[in-house]
């Protein structure tokens, strides 16, 4: 689904344009050259026609990369802050965060199945919820796997979201060391106001619901003068 939506999904509904030659694409292609990012086409979509929000993102497989710019950033950000916004989405890439998410997404799903595995057929697990002689009814097995599995999904719902929050903070901390701190900062104001955002929600709510750390957080850890992450290769 990640490599189909950008390629056969989001087509369908916005249109994909060459970024024009000019400052901003010689500036992005300077940043992709500077971490030896493969670019190999810079697109923009006219997101606006649909929300006001904005987005940048990457796509591709390997040597084949293609970056995608909403409308709606490049119209309300100057072209320091699009750079930093996309300095920040590289820097999840240069330190793996895509790759890492997907090796731990497939061994929940792993572990998900293998769980299943083992109380499918299991007679004490109907029993103690009722059903000792509905042993290996689907329907039945399924709810009640639902039932058992509901704390557990909980639990890596929140170690997901603090691992997310982590990267997020080593991905600023990424676009600061290659000099975008005032920028990045400006930028995320702005993404924030644009997108309607809530600027200082409640730390535990974040903590449980927010894939992404609250904005004051992120500004705070961007105007620090020590890296988050130590793996920093365009110092």
């Amino acid at each position: 689904m990640v490599a189909l939506y950008p390629t056969v999904i989001q087509p369908l509904f916005n249109t994909f344009t060459p970024l024009p030659e000019g400052e901003l694409r010689t500036m992005i292609e300077a940043l992709a050259s500077r971490i030896n990012f493969p670019l190999t086409k810079l697109f923009v979509i006219d997101g606006s026609k649909r929300s006001g929000h904005s987005n940048a993102y990457f796509y591709g497989f390997f040597k084949n990369k293609r970056i995608v710019l909403y409308d709606t950033l490049l119209e309300h950000n100057t072209n320091d802050e699009t750079c930093a916004v996309l300095a920040h989405e590289l820097g999840h890439w240069d330190l793996s965060h895509n790759l890492k998410n997907f090796v731990t997404g497939l061994g929940e799903l792993y572990g998900l199945f293998y769980m299943f595995s083992r109380v499918i057929n299991n007679k004490n697990f109907y029993s103690s919820f009722g059903f000792g002689n509905q042993v290996g009814n689907a329907i039945i097995g399924f709810t009640l796997f639902g039932y058992l599995y509901g704390p557990i999904g909980n639990l890596t719902h929140l170690l997901r979201n603090i691992i997310s929050r982590r990267y997020e903070f080593q991905a600023d901390a990424y676009a600061r060391n290659l000099g975008y701190a005032e920028p990045l900062s400006s930028g995320l104001i702005k993404l924030h106001l644009k997108n309607l955002s809530n600027m200082n929600p409640d730390w535990l709510y974040c903590m449980y619901h927010k894939s992404h750390p609250e904005l004051l957080e992120r500004l705070d850890a961007i105007n620090e003068s020590i890296p988050a992450d130590p793996k920093q290769k365009a110092e």
